[in-house]
């Protein structure tokens, strides 16, 4: 032996055969196991049947079909990956449907700010008190101005759609997977919405308009009259009207209908084509979980306006899914129990830019 060459240790060795080890299984992908579904990496078509050749239903369709099988692979392949809990991320195009549906039949979300969020939690600066302006003459100091910013905190809450179906609707081909749960999710996921962004209580769910201590104004007599709504129309800060919306119950728009103002003219109009009906040039939106048991008598409700940009709604932009033909009845009545979930918060980031008017019948 060289007197020159160093024998290596024990524990030297073990260690360089642990780092030649760790490697390969790198080089590999085998540091990529998805250990929930017990599925090793792997690239492209694990079928060999040309996933990348179907059109977006099909793929939805397949990956549905795969997740209900328990074939994970083929999940996996067609998924955008797996989520910290286990379950796949639905496919692009499937998100986008039930995006497309949820949308439609959203009420608050539409006209809210939504942030996309990379995380659970974000935090989203607030001007507090206005920028103030000076005027002054030529050559002379400036004040300077200071802005109070404060902030909003989102953090996300799972909305989980839990729907049991028939196992031959999976199996059937002539049925399109994707737009009917992207029908029946969409539309579900859009009525919690809406009822969490009006009445939820912030605590592991978004924070409703009502929770929210707002300017408001008591109708003034027994019934509601034209000068209430146009009373609530100016009380609202000028800068807020160009943008702002009525807001209230479908008990309450039947009454509102009815409103004629001094010269006999009717405040509400309708809309053309699919534009929204108007109360005094600003759009009306239904919104059915504003309650209508209020007051003493438990018969009156609210009417809110104002600007719901002003409503902060975080979005992490992805959705899992899960199924099971165990449990709660499904092995027996040979159903599968599909779970999706998504990420969200909201909250409203100031109050000056809302009024209501109370005590309405």
């Amino acid at each position: 032996m060289d007197g020159n060459q160093k024998v290596m240790t024990m524990d030297e060795f073990t260690k360089f055969f642990s780092d030649l080890l760790d490697q390969k299984i790198r080089e590999m992908g085998l540091d990529k196991i998805d250990r929930k579904h017990g599925i090793f990496p792997s690239e492209g078509d694990p079928n060999g049947e040309g996933l990348d050749d179907l059109s977006k239903e099909e793929r939805v369709a397949k990956f549905v079909r795969a997740i209900v099988d328990n074939d994970y692979v083929t999940a996996k392949a067609l998924s955008e990956g797996v989520s910290a809990d286990g379950g796949f991320l639905v496919p692009t195009e499937f998100r986008a449907a039930i995006v497309a549906k949820r949308d439609i039949a959203a009420v608050i979300r539409p006209r809210a700010t939504v942030f996309p969020m990379s995380r659970d939690k974000m935090d989203v600066p607030l001007e507090g008190n206005a920028m103030t302006l000076f005027w002054s003459a030529e050559n002379t100091p400036l004040t300077e101005s200071n802005p109070n910013f404060g902030s909003v905190t989102l953090n996300t809450n799972k909305l989980t759609g839990l729907s049991k179906m028939s196992r031959e609707l999976f199996s059937d081909t002539a049925v399109n997977l994707m737009d009917f749960l992207a029908g029946l999710y969409g539309r579900k996921f859009a009525l919690e919405e809406d009822k969490k962004f009006m009445t939820g209580s912030g605590t592991g769910e978004p924070k409703g308009l009502r929770q929210y201590t707002i300017s408001s104004t008591a109708q003034a007599a027994a019934n509601l009259v034209a000068d209430d709504i146009i009373k609530l129309f100016y009380n609202l800060g000028s800068q807020y009207r160009s943008l702002a919306t009525w807001i209230m119950h479908n008990s309450i728009i039947r009454l509102v209908r009815t409103l004629k103002d001094a010269n006999g003219r009717y405040l509400w109009a309708d809309g053309f084509t699919d534009a929204p009906a108007t109360i005094l040039g600003r759009p009306v939106a239904e919104q059915n979980d504003i309650p209508t048991n209020l007051g003493v008598g438990s018969d009156e409700s609210e009417i809110w306006f104002g600007d719901l940009n002003y409503y902060l709604i975080g979005d992490r932009e992805e959705m899992t899914i899960e199924s099971t033909t165990e449990g709660a009845g499904t092995f027996e009545n040979h159903q599968v129990a599909v779970k999706v979930i998504e990420r969200i918060d909201g909250q409203l980031g100031i109050t000056d830019p809302f009024v209501k008017l109370t005590a309405v019948k």
